[in-house]
């Protein structure tokens, strides 16, 4: 599956708890070719380290011990449970006993780093740090013969196919049953109705996608004309980031969609960045900031986060103390290297946490936060994050 697919509902199923080990494996992949050598090696590797760990931890019960290593953890078996129809450059592998084997492809525009992870449920947290990496966004192209909407992140631009997309409309024109072109004809009576009924049942669609997947920055593409007619109808008004006035693009393709879209969400970013850095400056004197890893990571804890911003290549490394509530940082451990390398999959001193970023990402989500990232540099006085509180 791919990260795109990922809903509150999957989120919470993938999160309940499970018999000791649910095991989350996490690796970088070749965007271009799935399961390349180096793809091979590298899951060989993490699988390797999975065992070493399950034969070396006292509190797996023999016969989830003798399931895993004999059936479940095996390059073989991760490989045919991955889509082959899903690409990304990440991939994350659920492995439970008694549970088929779960593959995510995941898009990201950061490095992702190997992990394997014991715990007693599947670590989402990975994922939703993904989607949110993305800056996933809508477009919807509205035309009167046929509407379509995608799903777009970074690096992939992807047609919804569910909740009544693609949709066309369920009432035929009259003009439709008229043989041959009809030039210079004006539109039969009742033709403005038609289109804003059929834009309706469009908009009904969008609402059951946006339900389903959450909110979601919405970019609609169509006429002058069935823009002004949409706008006037929606009821996610709220959502629309931008609109791009080009009538007759139901046929063109993802990629020359995703072309044309660029500068609309290059500038969207740019004022998404902007004005979170100015509300944040206009919070601190309201004392509804917090500043630094340490005092967003107790905000986050407490669900008081309004908006959480970060920037796109902070990583943070630490010791979760105080019941969960307060967070001692620590250096980041650098990657093993030469003369002696091996995968760096292990965890670096016993009780260091170096997935602090993941964390605080997951737990704005599900606490209802807005997350975003924003580039390098945009938080010089607040260590790469800072977060805006509700109260």
């Amino acid at each position: 599956m791919h990260i795109s697919e990922l809903t509150s509902h999957i989120r919470t199923e993938l999160g309940k708890p499970r018999s000791y080990p649910a095991i989350t494996l996490v690796m970088p992949t070749d965007p271009d070719y799935r399961f390349n050598e180096k793809d091979r090696i590298l899951l060989r590797d993490l699988v390797t380290e999975a065992k070493r760990r399950l034969a070396d931890d006292p509190g797996v019960e023999r016969e989830a011990r003798l399931q895993l290593r004999d059936r479940l953890l095996d390059p073989e078996v991760i490989e045919r449970a991955a889509d082959p129809a899903s690409d990304g450059d990440a991939m994350v592998v659920y492995v439970a006993a008694d549970e088929p084997v779960q593959v995510w492809r995941v898009t990201s525009p950061q490095d992702v780093r190997p992990r394997v992870e014991f715990a007693d449920e599947f670590l989402t947290r990975y994922l939703v740090d993904a989607e949110q990496r993305s800056r996933p966004y809508l477009v919807l192209v509205l035309d009167q013969e046929m509407s379509r909407l995608y799903r777009g992140s970074v690096r992939r631009l992807t047609e919804v196919t569910e909740h009544g997309f693609p949709a066309a409309p369920q009432i035929p024109s009259p003009e439709d049953a008229v043989p041959g072109p009809i030039p210079n004809t004006a539109p039969y009576r009742g033709h403005e109705e038609r289109v804003e009924q059929y834009l309706k049942a469009v908009d009904g669609h969008l609402g059951g996608y946006l339900d389903a997947h959450g909110p979601l920055p919405l970019f609609v593409i169509g006429g002058t004309k069935i823009l002004s007619s949409f706008e006037g109808v929606t009821a996610h008004g709220r959502s629309v980031a931008g609109t791009l006035a080009l009538a007759g693009m139901d046929n063109d393709s993802a990629q020359n969609l995703a072309e044309r879209l660029r500068p609309a969400l290059d500038d969207f970013h740019a004022r998404q960045t902007a004005e979170a850095v100015s509300e944040l400056g206009e919070a601190r004197g309201q004392d509804k900031v917090a500043d630094g890893p340490e005092q967003v990571w107790t905000a986050v804890a407490d669900r008081r986060v309004r908006r959480l911003v970060l920037e796109e290549s902070l990583v943070l490394a630490g010791r979760i103390v105080g019941e969960g509530r307060e967070l001692e940082t620590t250096p980041f451990p650098e990657p093993v290297t030469l003369p002696n390398p091996v995968p760096d999959v292990r965890p670096p001193s016993p009780g260091v946490a170096t997935d602090i970023v993941e964390r605080l990402v997951d737990g704005a989500v599900a606490a209802e936060s807005e997350v975003l990232f924003v580039p390098d540099g945009t938080l010089p006085d607040s260590g790469g994050v800072a977060a805006l509180l509700r109260y």
